[in-house]
């Protein structure tokens, strides 16, 4: 019941965040109204910084060791979004995990499009590391947008030679940028807030004027993904994404990447989110998977799906 009064809540605040919008700005403006009461469990300390001189929220957990952190990429399709409103994922993250969460408050489109956020993304990173933590005590994890920015700073890190982190998290990532994504030749789904045509205007502000060979040039479901960190990823089969999601997974396999793949049934794009126990225990499933990438041995992974 709970699920389907969610579902059903997350369908109305859609249809308003994107119902007739003149612009982002207004889209955004709706979004944040809908989400001032966004908080982190009580336990958690939330404050505000900077990395890289880009604005940050940090989510403290008790007893968080300074040597050690989560750089965290919020969705909403590189157009909107903040870390104030994934609070309720980050929060329940930082508190599972034991480990400070990093929510970057990166460049948005169609004021910054690419590659801004992903220029802010990196600079984070190499923020975290010149601030003494090492790369293999750093996660990198997002959702959404923030899934696939996540990917893409994988692949920027390693071709730039810098110290790769200990793992990559990605919930429910938009890889796939292209018309060639599978989250424009699917069927009806039961998902509440984002159907392919709010995926569409997302790109054409990510992108403007970018013809679709260079998108599908740019998008980082295409790259070479070999030599990247043991990858973690979630998503959810009503998501009109979670296609694009198994494609990673088969090419991870392909390549022998390891990667931890689960979907999750008749729910939808980060449910996580949510305010219900399946969300709750996708956190949590995903913070054990990360915890383990910093401060385990790296067993267990494997290209799964």
């Amino acid at each position: 019941m709970l699920i389907s009064l969610t579902r059903l809540m997350s369908r109305a605040v859609g249809a308003w965040w994107f119902g007739a919008a003149p612009d982002w700005v207004e889209v955004r403006r709706r979004a944040a109204l809908s989400t001032t009461a966004s908080s982190a469990p009580r336990e958690v300390k939330v404050t505000q910084d900077s990395l890289a001189g880009l604005p940050v929220e940090i989510l403290t957990p008790p007893a968080a060791p300074t040597d050690a952190a989560v750089l965290y990429l919020h969705g909403g399709g590189f157009v909107m979004g903040s870390p104030k409103m994934m609070r309720p994922l980050t929060g329940p993250l930082a508190l599972d995990m034991r480990t400070a969460v990093y929510a970057l408050d990166y460049r948005l489109a169609p004021e910054h499009p690419h590659p801004a956020p992903i220029d802010d993304a990196e600079a984070a990173y190499r923020a975290l590391l010149d601030s003494g933590i090492p790369a293999e005590r750093i996660a990198v994890a997002g959702d959404s947008a923030g899934g696939g920015l996540t990917l893409e700073l994988g692949l920027r890190i390693r071709d730039a030679g810098l110290p790769a982190p200990a793992v990559l998290g990605m919930i429910c990532p938009l890889i796939d940028f292209s018309p060639d994504s599978a989250a424009f030749h699917g069927g009806p789904t039961r998902e509440p807030l984002l159907t392919p045509a709010v995926i569409a205007k997302c790109l054409d502000g990510y992108l403007p004027g970018v013809p679709a060979d260079e998108r599908r040039a740019i998008s980082p479901l295409y790259q070479d993904i070999t030599g990247l960190p043991p990858m973690v990823l979630h998503s959810a089969t009503d998501d009109p994404l979670s296609g694009d999601g198994r494609r990673l997974a088969d090419k991870a396999a392909k390549a022998g990447v390891p990667l931890r793949h689960r979907e999750y049934r008749k729910l939808w794009h980060v449910f996580h989110a949510m305010p219900m126990k399946s969300g709750r225990a996708a956190v949590s499933d995903m913070a054990a998977m990360l915890a383990e990438g910093i401060y385990g041995h790296r067993t267990g992974y494997r290209a799964t799906h």
